[in-house]
């Protein structure tokens, strides 16, 4: 058994409702070809680069998957018929696959998906920063500007300068 990765790009203009019934579909497709789906991750709307049907946005999904070469012609037939579907590409991970750790994988992803995240400190305390967050002296990457922040003795001095204008 291998691993796979599909990355499939949907119509933006598509309901929740819509999107959960491709992945339903997709869902129920990987188990009939004894494959394991691992994780369908939705990463949300997004920027295409190019124009696709006459679209510029998207909205992109990962599917992690154990199976065999008929489960990728299967999932990527129903992805090339379906219209939700803007464009799609399957890579290949890893050409042997531990079953066992794919599936204690999949549990741990459920355990924390069911955990409650810890409150994060709000006094801060035992951070440490870094030489140039502690003295205030960050320089701007090449090429992009440094925007000022709008504090009282700026727009003071705003305020000025357009009286005088």
């Amino acid at each position: 058994m291998r691993r796979y990765e599909t990355v499939f790009i949907m119509n933006p203009e598509l309901s929740e409702d819509q999107h959960q019934l491709l992945f339903e579909k997709l869902h129920s497709l990987v188990p009939k070809d004894q494959g394991i789906l691992a994780k369908l991750d939705e990463w949300g709307h997004k920027k295409l680069a190019y124009q696709v049907k006459k679209h510029t946005r998207g909205y992109y999904v990962l599917m992690d998957f154990c199976g065999d070469g008929d489960l990728v012609k299967e999932i990527e037939r129903n992805l090339r018929i379906d219209d939700r579907v803007l464009k799609f590409m399957t890579v290949l991970r890893d050409e042997a696959v531990d079953i066992e750790a794919v599936k204690a994988e999949i549990e741990a992803a459920k355990e924390q998906a069911t955990r409650p995240e810890p409150a994060e400190e709000a006094t801060g305390e035992g951070e440490e920063k870094s030489d140039a967050e502690s003295t205030g002296n960050q320089e701007a990457p090449a090429g992009e500007t440094e925007l000022t922040e709008n504090t009282p003795e700026t727009s003071e001095q705003e305020e000025q300068e357009d009286a005088t204008s």
